[in-house]
């Protein structure tokens, strides 16, 4: 049985299969630094077979370390889990790029999204606890509020991701009956990319601004500040986003039961 040639990709192979919606998506620091970069990162990928599935679950490890480097009570380490989390965003932004031109994968969408969540459920609380060990800009050290606020941000975005998810199984399964027809979601409408909500997680999540942020807060010992802005982004945003699907449900509630009268 012969061995299956693995086949090259270039670098200028991905940017180049860079779909437009993509491009207007993608944050301005993915833009200038993580998208040029991960159109190599790709290329060195392919060259050892690996598939786009294969470096999002590569990429679960490293939000993983990540989060360890940034719970150990020592500043190189913090640094290094924070340089992590910015090596994370490079792999997100590779398996995309594989996906896109070469091969996209059954449970691809799993597996990339897989890797983001964990990395969001800890990014918060190891922030959190950076700040109480080493302090911060506005807190001195052993400081319990901002653990409390770090371990919010983190549990806001788990909640308002399960929340999301039941909602649209409860939409699919209506559907599924004949009782409504599915709303078009913009977060994943290509035609939306430039839309303002789409703008507003894809520049200040953890795909736009925050890995970056980090990695500057971090090495400045001022992670306290990273904490308070994961704070409110993610906080308001599940607040903001949870209510939104629960008028929505209740909405569709009074007009399938109008139309059953």
């Amino acid at each position: 049985m012969k061995k299956q040639k693995i086949k090259k990709y270039s670098p200028k192979y991905f940017k180049q299969g860079l779909p437009e919606w993509k491009r207007v998506k993608d944050p301005f620091t993915s833009r200038v630094f993580y998208r040029p970069l991960s159109f190599v990162t790709a290329s060195v990928a392919t060259k050892f077979g690996l598939s786009a599935n294969t470096v999002s679950y590569f990429s679960i490890f490293i939000a993983i370390f990540a989060f360890i480097g940034l719970v150990i009570p020592n500043h190189t380490a913090n640094i290094i889990g924070a340089v992590l989390v910015n090596l994370w965003l490079l792999s997100d932004c590779t398996d995309g790029n594989i996906a896109r031109t070469v091969r996209k994968q059954p449970f691809g969408d799993f597996a990339d999204s897989s890797s983001s969540y964990i990395l969001v459920a800890l990014l918060g609380t190891g922030l959190g606890l950076v700040a109480y060990f080493q302090g911060g800009l506005f807190i001195k050290e052993n400081c319990v509020w901002i653990l409390l606020l770090g371990a919010l941000a983190s549990s806001s975005d788990t909640l308002m991701r399960l929340i999301y998810q039941k909602y649209k199984a409860s939409e699919r399964n209506l559907c599924d009956m004949g009782v409504i027809n599915i709303e078009v979601d913009k977060r994943t409408d290509k035609n939306q990319a430039n839309s303002l909500s789409v703008r507003i997680e894809s520049d200040f999540g953890v795909g736009g601004i925050l890995p970056l942020l980090t990695l500057i807060c971090v090495i400045l010992n001022v992670a306290d500040l990273a904490v308070i802005y994961c704070f409110l982004y993610y906080f308001l945003s599940s607040i903001v986003m949870i209510s939104k699907y629960i008028f929505k449900a209740i909405r569709k509630t009074k007009i399938i039961e109008m139309e059953r009268k």
